[in-house]
Parts: structure tokens; sequence; C-alpha cells
């Protein structure tokens, strides 16, 4: 018998509970038929002059309105912004307003919720990456974060709103921030499903952002309302070194150092930890790449005649692609060096790669053919940025080893330069920055993200727990440290309810 057929008939009382009464196979797919609709994006038009206020009222193009986008297509410099250019978005229905949020909430609420294999679009989608128009996109769409614009089955009915309009208000950064345009993603429905949505009344529950200021004794008062399933914190002056919360005079839960809100509630509730809240050892990473520019005259030296290659005097500049290319005292630079000789014999690489930041040490083998080999080495002063100083190579950490194509592929910025016996010199040197990058995956936000969940999955619309607020006369967040100014965050469930052609919120504040 074949261990698949043993594994068959080795059926025990125990696994009644697993396949006894089957309801289900694997190997039949199932599917279920959806009713027939299309979608279709198209641009609103903003009230009035627009400016640092727009308003813009959402057209009737569609049965239902999804996805929102605020595209900037002008006056764009990128890497200049370090958030969004929105400040606040407010949608309001029938002149009330259902739900507001800040620009820099959604940068928050971005870093939690998305995952890794999205967060360097979306920084890019929203022109924070890129120093200049040939390395940016050319135009910024930024995603508005609504109830609606996440969730396909709360898309808002325009169909059954006869009566109201629908309005979003922008209040955008104080520069001119040049043109912008609306995208709304409208869905067209069939002739049944039309009718239905257009005269039966809806209750949708949804989900608000509600946030306060924190106060600056760390004491925080708590205005929130509603069903809340979680708190969230952005605060500009680091980690809170322990945060406790009160309802009513009781704790919550007792005070708890900050690693808890800061990495344990993001890994166990959200998609993603924000990057910020990392230790400073997980955020460091291979950032810049350098080069050495010269001629085939100023890196040649008296020590040509005997078969080496001195670089002397030789100018530091950094390629385009760097963002900082000061060479600072503890960088660790890796070099690359690689020859192709002439017929005439060998060549040894060696020697003076400038002075003074490094200790001069000739480093380099007898090379025989075309060959590469890989040095590490520490800088042990300051060199500024252009410097004509020239750079020395001390000791190799390292042993020169082989290079391997995969890293020559790794290893950027070359510059071939020829000797008097018409060798070809290619030196290549990364810089190994010590740095911490200290901005967010999808955002160039710094600042710590704390977070404490009443939601088992607070990232999805099915309710899987909250705390009513409106029951609680007293809550208090209290962060040990004094002087956490920043922003708080309540998540909260409310219902909107949609009859005779109208809209507004079941319950105020």
């Amino acid at each position: 018998m074949g261990g698949g057929l043993m594994q068959l008939v080795a059926y025990g009382a125990q696994d009644i509970y697993l396949t006894g009464n089957p309801q289900i196979t694997f190997f039949k797919v199932v599917y279920r038929r959806h009713t027939n609709f299309s979608m279709e994006a198209i641009q609103q038009t903003f009230s009035g002059s627009g400016g640092q206020n727009p308003v813009c009222t959402i057209s009737r193009n569609g049965d239902l309105v999804h996805k929102m986008y605020l595209v900037q297509t002008s006056t764009y410099a990128p890497g200049t912004r370090a958030n969004q250019p929105i400040t606040t978005v407010e949608l309001e229905i029938g002149g009330q307003r259902i739900d507001r949020q800040s620009g820099q909430w959604m940068d928050t609420w971005n870093e939690l919720s998305t995952p890794e294999s999205k967060a360097i679009g979306l920084k890019s989608m929203t022109g924070l990456i890129g120093t200049t128009a040939a390395d940016a996109v050319a135009n910024v769409h930024i995603p508005l974060q609504f109830w609606f614009c996440r969730n396909p089955g709360l898309a808002l009915p325009l169909i059954a709103l006869q009566y109201h309009e629908v309005k979003v208000k922008f209040t955008l950064d104080t520069p001119a921030m040049g043109a912008f345009e609306l995208f709304c993603d409208y869905i067209y429905l069939d002739t049944d499903e039309r009718r239905r949505f257009a005269q039966v009344s809806h209750e949708y529950l949804i989900e608000q952002v509600q946030e306060q200021s924190a106060a600056s004794d760390g004491k925080n008062k708590l205005n929130f309302n509603h069903p809340v399933k979680e708190l969230i914190w952005s605060t500009s002056d680091g980690q809170a070194t322990e945060v406790g919360l009160k309802l009513n005079g009781h704790d919550r839960f007792s005070s708890r150092v900050g690693d808890y809100f800061y990495l344990q509630q993001p890994f166990d509730y959200h998609t993603a930890v924000p990057r910020q809240n990392l230790p400073s050892a997980a955020r460091s990473q291979i950032l810049n790449q350098l080069s050495l520019a010269g001629t085939s005259e100023s890196v040649v030296s008296a020590s040509q005649e005997s078969g080496g290659i001195a670089f002397s005097t030789t100018t530091f500049t950094g390629t385009s692609a760097l963002s900082t290319s000061d060479l600072k005292k503890g960088d660790v630079l890796a070099i690359m060096f690689a020859t192709v000789p002439a017929a005439s014999g060998n060549h040894a690489i060696g020697g003076t790669l400038g002075g003074g930041a490094l200790a001069t040490t000739t480093v380099g083998t007898e090379i025989a053919g075309s060959i590469g080999e890989i040095y590490l080495t520490t800088v042990t002063a300051d060199v500024a940025q252009e410097s004509t100083t020239s750079i020395s190579v001390t000791t190799p950490l390292i042993n020169a080893r082989t290079v391997t194509a995969s890293e020559t592929d790794v290893l950027q910025s070359i510059t071939s330069i020829g000797d008097a016996d018409d060798s070809d010199v290619t030196f290549k040197i990364h810089k190994l920055n010590n740095n911490i990058i200290t901005e967010a995956r999808t955002s160039k936000d710094s600042n710590p993200i704390g977070v404490y969940s009443f939601a088992l999955k607070p990232e999805e619309h099915q309710p899987s727990g909250t705390c009513n607020f409106s029951r609680i006369d007293n809550a208090e967040l209290t962060f040990t440290d004094k002087g956490q100014s920043g922003t708080i965050y309540a998540v909260n469930y409310n219902v909107l309810r949609i009859m005779s052609g109208m809209g507004g919120l079941a319950y105020s504040n």
C-alpha cells in the first residue's frame, strides 16, 4: 500500500471533527455570479477660483461613487514637500459634515495599512520620491481615504441622493501648490439593481475619524464619541516611555512601556509596523553611490614607469543620485578596482586615493589580465562635498578578492581612466551609510505612530470590537513623558441613513 493510501485509511475518532460530514471540497471551484456593472473615472469641476480652499460638488455622472484621487498637474517641484499637500479634506452631504480628515491622518493611516509591496509605489505616486522632474512622477496622485473610497461595498449611492448634493472641501498647504484635479471612480449599475438603489432606503455602517491635539502635560482628556475601534497617535517628540488609558477613573490597562504601542500593537493589528517606530539598527541601509572623477593626467603618477598606478589629487564628487555626498567620520566605503592591462604586462592598483581623511596605506595586488577587487575602508575625518582634498585608502577590513558579476552589477557610477600604457582602470565606490532612515515607508513623516486597538481586525469594515466613548464620561490617555506634542486620532463607527432622496448621520456628536 502506498503512503498516500495509508494516510487515507489512518482515520480515527478525532478526524470526525475535521472531515466528518464534509461541507466543502478543495478540488472543485465554486463561484458566485455577480450583478452586471461597469466603472469609469471622471474628472470633477471645482467651483469658484479654487485657491487654497477649493470645493467640488460631485457630479451625478454615475449611480455610485467609489475611489477619489486628487491629482496635481502643474507647478510640481519633486522632493520639496514633506508630506501631503492636503491640510484637511471634508465630505458633506446635504450641507452636513459627514467626515473630516487631515493630510497628517492620511499619512498615518497609509503607513499602518499599506503592504510593503505597495509602499514605495504609494510614496512615488504621491510625489515624495525624486528630486527633479526627470526622476520623479509627472503628476501627483493622492488617494482620499473616506469609508466609501476603501470598500466597494460601501460605495456612495448618488442615485439615492436625488435631493442632496455631495461636496468635497479641501484646505491645501499655504504655498502655491499649482493646478489640481479631482477624479472619481463611478459605478454604473444595470437596470434592475439601479431601480432598487433608487427606490429603497439605505443604512450604511461607516467609519469616521476624530482627532484632537495632545496635551503638553502628557494627560490627554479624550473628547471622543461613538463606538471607537482604535486609538492612534502621532507625536513629534519621539516615542512615549510609558502609556496608560483610564476610562471613568478605572485603568483600561495598566501603564505599559512604549514599545507595546509602537511595535507590538501595529504588528498584531495592522498590515505594517511604521518604519519610524523601528529601532535605529533596523533602519540603516546602503544609501549613497559615490564616484571619484578625474582625467588621465590627474591620476597617472611618477610610479607609472614602474608599472604602478597611483590616484592622486583626485577631486571627490557625488553622482546625481546622491542625497548627501559629504563623507563623515566613521562612514564605511566599499571600493572596487578593476583593470584591463595593456599587453606589455601586469599592473598594480594601489596607493593614493587622497590624504588626511583616510590613513594612507597602499592596498592592492599585482593583477594579470582583467580582474577586480573589493576593499572596505573607514573614513577617519570629515570630508565636505566637492572637496578637492584627496582621499586615501586605509588597510582593508577584508582581504582582496575577485569581484563576481552580480557584485559588479550592484556597484554603480563607473568611471574609466586610461593610463600611459593605454590600460583602463575602472573604480567604483559605495558609501555604506551609517545614517538612520528617519522617515516613513509611505511618506516623509518621521513622527512615531502609537496604536491601541479595541478591535481584533481594525483595518476591516466588519466590526470586531469597539469601546463606546459616547457612554464614557471621562477618558484619559496618559504619556509618561511630558510635552508629547502631536495629534490623537479615534477611528469610530457611525450610521449613514439615506431615504427619500436625502442622507444624514443617525448619531451626531
